[in-house]
This record gives C-alpha cells, structure tokens and sequence, in this order.
C-alpha cells in the first residue's frame, strides 16, 4: 500500500477520455473498473503511475506512452489484426498528478479505499486506487452513492494537467495539439 505522502500520477488518455476537445475531470475519472482480487473479492480499480517510481515528468510521460502502446498491443491481440490509427488505437496526452493523500481524505463509511501498487508487464510503476466494501450493512443504493461522492471527490482532488504528445504520435500533431487538459477547482 502507498503511503499518504507520495503522489499518484493519472494518465489522460484519447479517445476515451475527450470530449469537444477536452479532456475534463469527470472524463479523467470517469468511473471504477470492477475487478476481482488474488482472494476472488470484488473490487473497484483505477489506474495510476506511482510517482515514487516516476521522479521526472519526462518519467511521467514515458510511462503514460508505455500505458498507451500496451492498451493498443491488448486490443490489437483482441481484434487479431492491425489497428486503424486513430481511430482504433489509445494515445497518452498528458497526467493528472494526484497526492495519495487526497485519495485517502475521501470521504465515506461503506467502503475502504487505498492506493497499491500492482505492476504489470512493462509498467513497474502501475498502481492502482481500489475500493471494496467493508462490513458495514447498507442497501445498495447507499453504496452507489457513496461511490458517487468518492468519484467528485477524486475529480475535485486532480492537479497540476501536464499535456504531451507521444513521438510515436508525431503524425497526429495537428489532431491532438488543440486538446485542453482541466481541472475542477471548487470557488473560493
């Protein structure tokens, strides 16, 4: 498990994180991916670089490249043939930074949330931000909502957008260089 102290890096990904040309907050995170543990568990997964292992934003960068080429390499492997560019393939263009910290700040009483890491193959740094239910009773609904204000909270906690184009993407340049990267900060 990460440490309150370190900082999480989230990948800004096209196509599915844009639209009209932004990639907002609430596209960035959009939801949990519902996943099974090595116990048979349910949980609830988002996927961040670990900024312990990512000292340079440069690092930051390759490793969003990295996340992008294997999304392609798993749907190529999928389709069992080449994809069509841009259409059919994932580009990295740019990072949130995100403090563990903030994530743990997140409020809530149903679930437990925490930040771990989880390489895969060719991203050491990959982490995950998991949330699994805890043994509190409560309906469903209650649950849903509480991951409701989990997500706005995440969204609301997302800094520092560094936008970037791959060079593996130099030939999409004029696609990608208008895409704005935002944040949501709440009024003063």
């Amino acid at each position: 498990m990460l440490s309150d102290g370190e900082i999480i890096y989230r990948s800004a990904l096209f196509p599915r994180m844009v639209t009209s040309g932004v990639i907002a907050p609430e596209r960035a995170i959009s939801d949990f991916t519902r996943e099974t543990d090595a116990d048979g568990n349910q949980i609830f997964t988002i996927s961040v670089g670990r900024g312990n292992l990512l000292p340079t934003m440069g690092e930051v960068h390759d490793y969003g490249c990295r996340v992008a080429a294997a999304a392609n390499d798993d749907r190529a492997k999928k389709k069992g043939a080449p994809l069509a560019r841009p259409d059919e393939t994932v580009h990295y263009l740019g990072s949130f930074k995100l403090l563990v910290s903030d994530v743990l700040a997140a409020p809530r009483q149903l679930v437990e949330l925490s930040v771990v890491h989880f390489p895969m193959p060719g991203l050491d740094e990959h982490c995950n931000i998991v949330l699994q239910r805890n043994n509190i009773e409560a309906k469903k609904s209650e649950v849903s909502a509480e991951r409701t204000s989990i997500l706005a909270h995440l969204r609301l906690s997302l800094d520092d957008p560094q936008p970037h184009i791959c060079a593996c993407d130099s030939d999409l340049i004029e696609l990608f260089q208008d895409i704005k990267l935002t944040i949501a900060k709440p009024a003063a």
